[in-house]
């Protein structure tokens, strides 16, 4: 059975849509292929170690790399000790069998084998048309409680169904025409912070728990992430105080380089001491379910939590949900894909609740993509669009949001037609929940985006709105750099005054000019096209009143 991601290309052409050969289970050795390019990736990156200019470094970079950044120390100087739980449904889950509509006939004729049968489903409470999985039967009273929100229909325009580029939008929050190199929050981290010398925190503002490094924390430059790849690696630094052992190595020179390489890691690492302290301090008050890796990965998060680590965003995945084939109905591989994710939750918001975190903790569901509509020749479903997002805590003004899916209104593919931008559900999340005022979250996500009202008791920016605005003015690093031939600059003004932003090229020649006149104070963004120009370095330069701020990107053909 087939039970890794798959991640089809499309030609950006107007036919877009149209897969590549080997993107589907039928097309044989080819989709083989596709297997073995997504398992060297992971390979690459399953050691926690990646090469990046040159030099080894973990998850990707030296990890006090991301004690410094705006966005984290906004968070850790709110009077609050709110903290966001991203919970990644790898492989697309197909939002049609977890959310069932029952009293749609288009849906039971589209899946003949593999719909969900109403009188099998667990009612929603105050729905006559929707209902759960029967596999979700765990989280049924967190939603009566009105502790659990359900998004319906979430997306993006112009969607990807390739697994690496539709993940890669979410994890950017990128237009599918464009995705960026950097995550939504690398790239933040590195516009404000491009030097890493400073001193760093003595604890980790933010981390990933299970899996490798992951974009959402890429910068231009580098990751800057911190990774704990597995349980086990949680535990050795918990018992050891670092990530890997020196001792009992080979007497040869693969040996001497596995020291070096282990040693190298365990100096950079500098939250063991952290992560050891909070690990003893915390205490798990429930029984978590057995031979669930979700469940044991959030296990920790709740330790750590409930240790008073100081992470803000933790960032867990459970793998599988790519069901090309044998996805089943009532049982199967879906099914028990959703029944682990449910106890896990039910599991982690239990231990929360027995020391009072629940109120202080949102936990948050994504997939890069739902399933198609019409079930395929292998009792599967292929690559689809929109899905349901879930969120769960205390703080959460429980319910649904959104629409019911429109089956007989698809798009050209067969596939559902989104309803909720999912940046809009991360402008609430840093907006409402975090309370980032407004020039920050326009800053990581790349545009205004609208909230949802999904926080119960939702922050009050006021203090950071008075903290986000300079003394003078901040050119930030553009992103994404290098580039190809579009790239994103953005400042922000403390008054209204009068600027020019200019480009250069590496001799000093004006290239052109982008900006000539008054703005107002606030961020601003501008677009620099360079398809005209060849590969090489450039300079932007923003001049005011106040002085003069100089940047350099690069072009790369």
């Amino acid at each position: 059975m087939c039970d890794h991601e798959h991640h089809p290309q499309f030609s950006k052409s107007p036919q877009r849509f149209r897969m590549r050969f080997g993107s589907s289970l039928e097309h044989g050795q080819a989709h083989a292929q596709d297997h073995t390019q997504w398992s060297r990736r992971d390979f690459m990156t399953s050691m926690g170690l990646a090469a990046a200019g040159g030099a080894m470094m973990l998850s990707g970079a030296p990890v006090r790399a991301f004690g410094h950044t705006p966005l984290l120390a906004h968070l850790r100087n709110l009077e609050t000790d709110r903290v966001l739980v991203l919970i990644q449904l790898a492989g697309g889950n197909d939002g049609l069998n977890n959310v069932v509509p029952i009293t749609n006939d288009l849906y039971y004729q589209a899946r003949p084998q593999i719909a969900i049968p109403g009188n099998q489903t667990i009612a929603i409470p105050g729905q006559s048309d929707l209902a759960f999985h029967p596999s979700f039967d765990a989280l049924t009273p967190i939603y009566g409680d009105g502790n659990m929100a359900l998004l319906q229909n979430v997306g993006y325009p112009d969607p990807h169904l390739s697994h690496f580029d539709s993940t890669d939008v979410w994890l950017t929050a990128s237009n599918s025409d464009e995705i960026l190199a950097t995550g939504w929050v690398g790239r933040y981290l590195s516009d404000e912070f491009p030097d890493f010398d400073q001193e760093p925190t003595d604890y980790p503002l933010a981390v990933q728990m299970g899996g490798t490094s992951s974009l959402l924390f890429q910068g231009p430059a580098t990751n800057m992430g911190m990774s704990l790849a597995s349980p086990e690696l949680f535990q050795r630094i918990a018992e050891e105080g670092i990530l890997y052992t020196v001792e009992g190595l080979p007497d040869t020179t693969f040996g001497k380089e596995i020291e070096f390489v282990r040693t190298v890691a365990n100096d950079s690492f500098i939250y063991a001491e952290a992560v050891q302290t909070s690990s003893e301090t915390g205490e798990n008050k429930v029984a978590y379910p057995e031979g669930n890796p979700l469940a044991a990965n959030l296990e920790i998060v709740a330790r750590l939590i409930k240790g008073r680590l100081g992470a803000r965003i933790y960032h867990v995945s459970i793998n599988g949900f790519d069901t090309h084939a044998n996805q089943g109905g009532m049982n199967g591989q879906h099914a028990n894909l959703l029944r682990n994710l449910a106890e896990a939750v039910k599991a982690f918001l239990d231990d929360l609740e027995v020391d009072g975190w629940s109120e202080n903790v949102m936990i948050a569901t994504f997939s890069e993509f739902g399933r198609r509509v019409n079930q395929n020749g292998s009792g599967g479903t292929d690559h689809g669009t929109a899905a349901p997002m879930f969120l769960f805590g205390n703080g959460i003004e429980g319910g649904l949001y959104g629409n019911l899916p429109n089956l007989s209104d698809l798009d050209e593919t067969g596939n559902l037609k989104y309803e909720i931008d999912f940046r809009t559900v991360y402008a609430t999340m840093l907006q409402d929940w975090f309370g980032l005022a407004s020039p920050p979250v326009v800053s990581v996500l790349g545009g205004a985006f609208d909230t949802i009202g999904f926080v119960s008791d939702p922050v009050t920016p006021t203090a950071i709105e008075e903290e986000a605005v300079p003394e003078s003015f901040t050119l930030h690093q553009n992103y994404p750099n290098p580039f190809n031939p579009t790239t994103n600059i953005t400042y922000t003004l403390a008054h209204t005054e009068r600027v020019t932003l200019r480009i250069y090229d590496a001799q000093g020649r004006l290239v052109q000019t982008l900006v000539n006149g008054t703005q107002p104070a606030g961020s601003h963004a501008i677009t620099f096209d360079a398809g005209h120009l060849a590969s090489g370095s450039y300079f932007y330069r923003l001049h005011t009143a106040a002085g003069v701020q100089t940047r350099q990107m690069t072009l790369v053909r």
